[in-house]
């Protein structure tokens, strides 16, 4: 798979993981509270992709440095993946408060960033590996042109 559509692939896999939260956190809130309850939890979804794609962003050189999710790579990705939501939530609070970190006040974020770097990250491996063996199959299918 070329690096543009890895990318793209790592952009989808934001949406995806964003979408699926949203989703979560709507019926739940629908089941707990009443179908009036959830809006605030769909007009918190700009903020979360407002956070999402900076991490995003931050991933890319991996994404282009990580061609497959095969064997360590699939661990090295998830490792990363997954920290760089939190490590980005941890340098923006430590900037803003002047060194300082209010866990009461940025648990939430910090914990928000994690769920969605660990989902993110894992449905990005996920779907790397389904699209290189759906590509490898195509590759080894009978029906494939080969030129002598």
């Amino acid at each position: 798979m070329t690096t543009p559509k890895r990318m793209a692939l790592a952009l989808g896999s934001v949406l995806l993981a964003i979408a699926i939260l949203g989703i979560i956190s709507t019926v739940l809130d629908t089941i707990r509270y009443g179908p009036r309850y959830p809006v605030p939890v769909l007009q918190m979804l700009p903020v979360y992709l407002l956070f999402a794609i900076p991490g995003w962003i931050i991933a890319l050189p991996f994404v282009a440095l990580f061609k497959s999710a095969d064997g360590w790579r699939a661990w090295a990705i998830l490792a990363i993946g997954t920290a760089i939501g939190p490590c980005f939530m941890l340098t923006w609070t430590l900037l803003g408060s002047r060194g300082r970190i209010n866990w009461q006040g940025d648990g939430f974020g910090m914990l928000a960033s994690l769920v969605i770097g660990s989902l993110t990250t894992s449905l990005y491996v996920l779907l790397l590996k389904l699209l290189k063996r759906k590509s490898l199959a195509t590759l080894n299918s009978p029906h494939s042109s080969e030129t002598a």
